[in-house]
C-alpha cells in the first residue's frame, strides 16, 4: 500500500508542476523604483495605420491592469510609456505518412523515402514594454509564450488577450 501511495503522489506532483509552468516571459530593471511610476501613456501607432482589433483589446486589457496597480492614464508628461505589440511568427508542421524503404548487399545500398506534407502554421505572440519617459529606457518587458491564431473566434481573442495581459502584469512591479 506504500508503494502505491508514493506512486501516486509523484504521478500528482508532476502533473501538478507541469501545470504551472510560465505562460509569459518577463524581464525588468531591477535598478528601478517602479514606484515612482504614477501615470503612463500608450505609444502612437505609426502613421496612417488604423488601431487594429487586437490592438484595441490589448489597451483594453492593459489599461485595465494598470489602473489595478495604482497608474492613471495621463496624455501629456506621463511617467511610462506602454509599448505593444502582437509579434507575428510562423512554424510548420507536417503531416501525412511517410513511407521508406532501403535495400543493402555487401556493404551497398540504397533506400527511398517519400517526403511528409508540410504546413506553414502562423501565430502571433503578445509583447508589452514600458518605457520610462525620462531616460527613454525599457524598463519592464513582458512577452507571451502561447499563441494568438487567426482561427481565433473574437470572443475567445478577446478572452485569450484578457488572460495574457492579466498574468504578464502579475510580473509588475517585478517585487
Amino acid at each position: 500500500m506504500g508503494v502505491k501511495m508514493k506512486k501516486w503522489s509523484s504521478l500528482i506532483a508532476l502533473i501538478l508542476v507541469t501545470g504551472c509552468t510560465a505562460d509569459v516571459a518577463t524581464d525588468y530593471n531591477s535598478a528601478v523604483n517602479y514606484s515612482q511610476f504614477k501615470t503612463y501613456q500608450f505609444a502612437p501607432s505609426a502613421e496612417n495605420n488604423a488601431v487594429t482589433l487586437d490592438a484595441a483589446r490589448v489597451e483594453d486589457a492593459i489599461s485595465s491592469q494598470l489602473y489595478a496597480k495604482g497608474l492613471k492614464p495621463s496624455e501629456e508628461n506621463a511617467d511610462l510609456t506602454v509599448q505593444h505589440s502582437i509579434l507575428e511568427q510562423s512554424e510548420f508542421q507536417s503531416y501525412g505518412t511517410s513511407f521508406g524503404f532501403g535495400y543493402g548487399y555487401r556493404n551497398v545500398g540504397v533506400a527511398y523515402s517519400a517526403p511528409r506534407q508540410y504546413k506553414e502554421y502562423r501565430y502571433g505572440k503578445l509583447v508589452v514594454e514600458l518605457i520610462e519617459n525620462d531616460t527613454n529606457q525599457i524598463v519592464w518587458r513582458s512577452v507571451s509564450q502561447r499563441k494568438l491564431t487567426e482561427t481565433m473566434t473574437p470572443d475567445s481573442r478577446r478572452k485569450f488577450i484578457d488572460e495574457q495581459i492579466q498574468e504578464m502584469f502579475n510580473n509588475y512591479p517585478p517585487y
